[in-house]
Formats: C-alpha cells, structure tokens, sequence
C-alpha cells in the first residue's frame, strides 16, 4: 500500500501515515454534525424548536464566542498535551451533547448547550487535527497532506450527511413527523459521534510531545510575533466568512426557488462528495504552483459563481443553474479550504509552533462565527423573501474579494521572504563563525 501511494506522488513520509491522516480526518468530519447539522434541516429545525431566523443566528454566535477562547488556549494545548486524549475527549463530550438535545429545551437552554458544543468541538481538538496533520507529513508533501485531510472530511461528513438523510426519512415515517425525524437525526448523529471518539482512543497514537518539545511562554510570544501567521488568519476570516455562508443557499433554494427540502438535503449530500475530489485534487495544484496562488485562483470563482446565483431568475426554472454554479463555488471552496493551512508550511512556521500557531488563527480566523449567522438571520428577517438574500450575498462576494486582496499580500510577502532568505542564511552563518572563534579562544 505504501508503494502504490508513493507512485502517485506522495513522499515517503506521509504514504506511511496516510492511514492515520484520514483517521483523523474522520473524526475533523464527524465531530461538527451535531453543532451545524441544523442548516442542513434548517426550516425543518426553526418549526420544531419555534425559532425565528435571528434566534438561529444567535446560536452560531455561541459557538463563534465561546470557540474563539477555546481556540486561544487550545493550541496552546494542543502543543503540550496527547493528540490521542484530545481527540478522544472532544468527541465523545460532543455526542453526549447530542443526548442532552434530546430533552425538551427551550431557547435559553439550546444556547447553553451551543455553548457547551462551542468547547467541546473546537477547543484544542481543531488545533491538535491541524498539527498532527502537518507532523504526519513531509514538508514537499503539505498541500496534498490537508488535501486528503479536507478530501477524508469530505468523505466523512457526506457519508454521515446520507445517513442523516435516511435517519430523517425513517423518522418522519407514514404520518410526515418531521420533528420525529429531527429527533432520529440527532439520535443519529450523537452515537455516530461517541463511537468515532471510542475509535479514536483505540487507533490514534498517543502523541504526547517529549517534554523538551514543548512550547514555552517564550515561543508563544515568538509566535504572536510572525507576519505569517496574521496574514494566514485574514485568510482564513475571509474563507470562514464564505464557511457560514454555505449554509444559506439551503434555505434559498427551498424558501426562494422552490426547492424541496429533500433535493436541499440531498444537494447537500452530493456537495461533499465533490467537495472530497478537489480538495484532493486542489493539494496537487497547490504543490505544483504554490499554495497562495491556488487560494487566489478559488477566492476569485466563487466570487464569480455566487454573482451567478444572485443573478438567477427567483423561480422554480432557476434550480437547475443554481446547482451547477453552487457545485462550481462548492468545488473551489473545497480547494481553498483545505489549502488554508499549507500556508504555515509555504510561510515557514516552525513546526513545532504549530498547534500554537493554528489556534492564534483561529481565533482571528473564526471571529465570523460570532456575528455572521446574527447578521444573516437579522437581513432575512427585516427584508423577507429574495431581497435578504441578495444583500447577504451581496456582503459574501465582497468578503471573498478582500481575501482575494489578502492573498496577493500573502504572495508579495512570500517573494520578499524568500529574497530576504539568503541574506539570512549568511548572517547566521558568520554569527555561528564568530561563535565559534570566540569558544575557540576560551578554550585556549
């Protein structure tokens, strides 16, 4: 198996840990359906619960606040403690978090549970995915390392999302109960979740960092000092952004161009499945040209696909163009999104920064959780029908053409780096000599 990966153009390092990668991947998929599974079923949801669209945002809110202090602290973790224990705990916690929405609970209460899933399922678990990801893999090989991550996440959550759809299915049953079915998948969601966890624990080594390995306070400031890691956060602002945006051209499809809830659900089904190829895919070409130019490329076409979508005639004649531009967005996104983190690799983030180095952008990164889904729900609900839809997406092209901007910053940068480079080399080199001469000297 190793030397089939190898000939199609892993390195040595990585076609050794490709097993391990896409374990990871699994549980990076299979960790989120509880805290999102809600815009896949999103009008089905506002009915069961009696939400109104702001409430909904509300809960992405929570998430985004209470995941952006978890992401602080958490790579810090992640960069001290067990892979294996981080894994483990986030998983089953957030399934049993699964159980708990079971209970009747009113709005106030599914905001403290939001809460809960908001440390539960990004804390250091995020952090800890993204280091051992880049660890497991050689340094040629980074693109296509978070390519086949983001691929096996892909597969994961598009597996788990047609489970959800038959869970929902058989839920409902003869008498059309779609609060039955929401519970189904949630009971669906929270057992797939707790055994990925037990899985997790039973196959991921215990990668617990030698203690010399570990990060000091120093090296967070030295962290907190690198331009990289900054300019990869706006990056992934902007990308973020667009990653909870995703989620309402759901409702769009059903509530504007008369879609079924069904073919919403089964789009989003399909959608992973496609998204799984051009991650991969998207890891080779960012290998090939350079991960910055690869991020640009996709910023600019799903800009280019969601003026599409807005453009559309808002009728029932419309679905079929509003799912080849979205599959076309969803693939590009895909690409980008996985090559987000190959950045730190192009922008030589030492290695052993790198659990740090992931929750610092995260926190700067994932900021959108907190205001997005408010500011989304709020438009919807102000300006009813089409005319909230286009002024969000309307705010979501402008968003993925700053990132566009941010990436050709990205790419200057890296071209004055690396001119910068030899110079470096040379400075040290002569310090090192210095060094030398002078313990030469003493020892004399």
């Amino acid at each position: 198996m190793q030397k089939l990966l190898q000939k199609i153009g892993l390195g040595e390092k990585m076609s050794k840990n490709f097993w391990a990668i896409l374990i990871v991947a699994f549980g990076g998929a299979i960790i989120y359906g509880l805290p999102y599974f809600r815009f896949d079923y999103y009008d089905v949801y506002l009915e069961t619960y009696h939400l109104t669209n702001t409430q909904m945002g509300v809960f992405g809110s929570v998430l985004g606040v209470f995941g952006m202090i978890s992401y602080l602290f958490g790579g810090i973790v992640a960069d001290r403690f067990s892979t294996r224990m981080i894994l483990t705990v986030s998983l089953i916690g957030t399934g049993l978090g699964g159980f708990v929405h079971l209970l009747p609970l009113n709005y106030t209460a599914l905001l403290c549970l939001y809460a809960f899933w908001g440390v539960s399922s990004l804390f250091a678990f995020w952090p800890a995915c993204v280091k051992a990801v880049r660890i497991l893999s050689g340094s040629g090989d980074q693109g296509k390392a978070y390519g086949f991550f983001e691929g096996g996440r892909g597969i994961g959550a598009a597996l788990m999302a047609m489970g959800a759809v038959v869970a929902f299915r058989v839920g409902i049953g003869q008498i059309d109960d779609q609060a039955q079915g929401m519970k189904y998948v949630i009971i669906y969601y929270s057992v797939l979740t707790i055994l990925m966890g037990v899985l997790a624990f039973l196959t991921v080594k215990d990668g617990k960092m030698e203690a010399s390995e570990r990060i000091s306070f120093k090296g967070i400031g030295q962290v907190l000092k690198l331009p990289a890691v900054w300019i990869i956060g706006f990056v992934t602002f902007c990308n973020y952004v667009f990653t909870l945006s995703l989620y309402y051209f759901t409702p769009y499809a059903t509530g504007i161009l008369g879609a079924t809830v069904t073919f919403a659900a089964t789009l989003a089904a399909l959608k992973r499945w496609l998204g799984t190829i051009s991650s991969v895919a998207g890891g080779y070409m960012s290998d090939k040209i350079g991960t910055g130019r690869t991020i640009l490329v996709s910023f600019l076409i799903m800009a280019a696909g969601t003026a599409g979508i807005l453009l559309l005639p808002t009728s029932s004649k419309s679905i079929l163009a509003f799912t080849v531009l979205f599959l076309i967005v969803y693939i590009f996104y895909s690409v980008n999104y996985a090559q987000t983190w190959a950045m730190m690799e192009e922008g030589a983030i030492p290695e052993q920064y790198s659990g740090t180095a992931a929750g610092i952008i995260s926190t700067v990164g994932y900021l959108p959780e907190i205001f997005v889904s408010v500011m989304a729900g709020i438009m919807i609900d102000q300006n009813p029908g089409v005319g909230g839809y286009r002024q969000y997406f309307g705010f979501m092209i402008g968003m993925l053409l700053i990132g566009a901007v941010i990436t050709v910053v990205w790419i200057n940068f890296l071209k004055k780096q690396r001119a910068a480079a030899p110079k470096t080399t040379e400075a040290a080199a002569a310090v090192e000599a210095v060094e030398r001469a002078e313990d030469t000297e003493g020892a004399e």
